[in-house]
């Protein structure tokens, strides 16, 4: 992947991601369940916005 594509993928990722923690965080808030299943999206997000791109950026 060219630096180009790899800059389009990760402003994508890190858009879509914001929004999937926002939403969750506005939906889910005050209920508790918040706290426990905020760990598993951030590992999706881990995954995505830093261990991906830089897999891409070394092939």
């Amino acid at each position: 992947m060219d630096a180009r594509g790899l800059r389009i993928y990760l402003i994508g990722a890190v858009i879509v991601w914001a929004g999937i923690l926002l939403s969750s965080a506005v939906l889910l808030a005050g209920s508790g369940v918040f706290a426990e299943l905020l760990p598993i999206l951030a590992g999706g997000a881990v995954w995505f916005v830093l261990i991906v791109p830089s897999a891409l950026r070394r092939r």
